[in-house]
């Protein structure tokens, strides 16, 4: 049963809309903002979100002055907030990169917060995050938004291959998609017409026969343009055997190995496994010669706290002030903010973001799949009221013929639309988990005849929809956009001029599709 404390957060499972949030909530100690019963400050009022419950996000690198006035304050109501060891090691290599001045001025440190030793109470980040704002003076902008939420953050894939939509659905079976299903016309499914892009030939995540030629990269290439993906790694499949490096993150490598991490017992894919192969196919698709450095810092339920995606991508600043060549990142993820346009609340994604900016990296951002008009960040953050040095390019997804996928957020935030719904990329050849064909047989001479197995990709191919496959179809457009531009500056391959924020719009203007903004 959910519980409630008095500051109105759901603790667990929530109200019904929440109850599909069940399993993440646990598995990343997180609770529901709920905007009617928070704690609030005056006649302030929030949007709801998803927030880690014992972790908070300050300005600053560990130990500094204003990091330090934030800890001596939660030891003096009862909690001590504490960075990871980890992360301190972190902020030592920030340190002593090339590029330090601008890791440092950008520097954003995760603490945990637990009661102090000897003491009971319960922990959630909000109720003191707003209890520090209260505290600080109301002329101090800079102490209020010293310390921010720790969103949970998901990846913007549409998924449900074993998913209850309104009713049952069993793939591989008999199918009920609340309680109507009317193929050829129309379908709606527990409601919502748009979830039928979870059907397998509707969109969703399905197997598929490749017979094109694969993507020809060219041999001898003293540069190529770099592409940062962070998602869940990338699987077997012999067009990523190479030019592709992973860094590995804790979760290791079943989300691109078996695909099953949190569902043994049944043995179904989890919803996002495959997520970054898929990602990774669609920008070798669309730019061969550019080599793909994969973060991996995504679980396979498709969920990430934000702390570990900044860490993530401080981790690669430090890289690119080192020498990491790094042109384009591509992000198929996001949350939605609690007060999006509040300047006391921090945008640490943005920070951690900034010193790749800086070095000129070009970033690029799916707009999310939820049909709704609210910004979804890192996808918005060039359209906050202030601060809005970053260049994010928005995506949204189109339908196969061109128009707009009706999952698909929107927005004047929204930049470009692109290719999202249906669309063919790579998934591990190692995925075969334990849904079946609905119908097999086999023959004394050993042929085989059976219906389509739903989840056996070791084919390689499979189709799938949602605005996480629109980014990185943009972001290969981006990197072949450079390349072709080194080209032509300097009469060969791989040698150019550096990427400038002007060539940025250019490039962002040749990506463009149709589509309402």
């Amino acid at each position: 049963m959910a519980t409630n404390d008095d500051n109105g957060q759901d603790d667990v499972a929530g109200r019904p809309a929440y109850e599909g949030m069940f399993d993440p909530l646990i598995a990343h100690h997180a609770r529901v903002l709920d905007p009617t019963k928070a704690t609030r400050i005056g006649d302030e009022l929030f949007d709801s979100t998803i927030y880690v419950a014992d972790r908070v996000l300050v300005r600053g690198m560990p130990d500094d002055a204003q990091q330090q006035s934030f800890v001596d304050w939660c030891k003096e109501k009862g909690y001590t907030a504490s960075p990871t060891r980890e992360h301190r090691a972190l902020a030592e290599r920030a340190r002593g990169a090339q590029n330090a001045a601008s890791l440092i001025r950008s520097w954003v440190t995760p603490l945990r917060i637990t009661p102090n030793e000897g003491e009971a109470r319960t922990v959630d980040a909000w109720a003191l995050l707003q209890d520090w704002r209260a505290s600080r003076p109301a002329d101090d902008a800079a102490g209020r938004a010293l310390v921010g939420l720790d969103h949970l953050m998901f990846a913007n894939g549409v998924v449900g291959q074993t998913m209850t939509v309104g009713g049952t659905m069993t793939v591989g079976g008999t199918m009920t998609v609340g309680g109507t299903m009317t193929v050829g016309g129309t379908m709606t499914v527990g409601g919502a017409v748009r979830a039928q892009y979870v059907v397998p030939g509707l969109g969703g995540l399905t197997p598929v026969a490749w017979r094109g030629p694969a993507p020809l990269r060219q041999p001898k290439l003293a540069r190529r343009p770099v592409v940062a993906i962070l998602d869940t790694g990338v699987g077997a499949h012999p067009w990523l055997a190479e030019g592709v490096t992973v860094l590995p993150g804790p979760m290791g490598s079943e989300p691109e190995g078996t695909g099953v991490v949190h569902d043994p017992l049944e043995g179904t894919l989890d919803d996002h496994s495959g997520h970054g192969t898929f990602i990774a196919g669609l920008v070798r698709q669309t730019c061969p010669d550019a080599d793909i450095l994969m973060v991996q810092v995504m679980k396979a339920d498709g969920f990430v706290p934000e702390h570990e995606m900044v860490e993530a991508l401080e981790n690669l600043g430090v890289l690119v002030g080192n020498g990491q060549p790094l042109h384009v990142v591509s992000m198929s993820f996001g949350y939605y903010h609690e007060a999006p346009d509040d300047v006391r609340t921090d945008a640490s994604l943005a920070a951690a973001l900034q010193p790749l900016a800086d070095a000129g990296c070009l970033l690029v951002a799916s707009a999310g799949n939820d049909a709704t008009t609210r910004r979804m960040f890192p996808a918005a953050l060039d359209h906050r009221p202030v601060g809005a040095l970053l260049d994010i390019l928005s995506v949204g997804a189109l339908n196969p013929n061109g128009t707009v996928a009706l999952f698909s957020n929107s927005g004047d935030w929204v930049d470009v639309h692109e290719h999202g719904a249906a669309v063919v990329s790579t998934l591990p050849t190692t995925f075969d988990a334990s849904l079946q064909p609905t119908a097999r047989t086999q023959y004394s001479d050993g042929t085989v005849r059976e219906s389509i197995d739903p989840d056996d990709f070791s084919g390689g191919f499979g189709t799938w929809s949602g605005t996480s496959f629109s980014a990185p179809i943009v972001a290969g457009r981006l990197a072949q956009d450079l390349l072709d531009r080194w080209t032509r500056a300097t009469g060969k391959r791989a040698v150019g001029p550096k990427v400038s924020r002007r060539r940025v719009v250019t490039a962002l203007e040749k990506a463009r599709r149709p589509g309402p903004t």
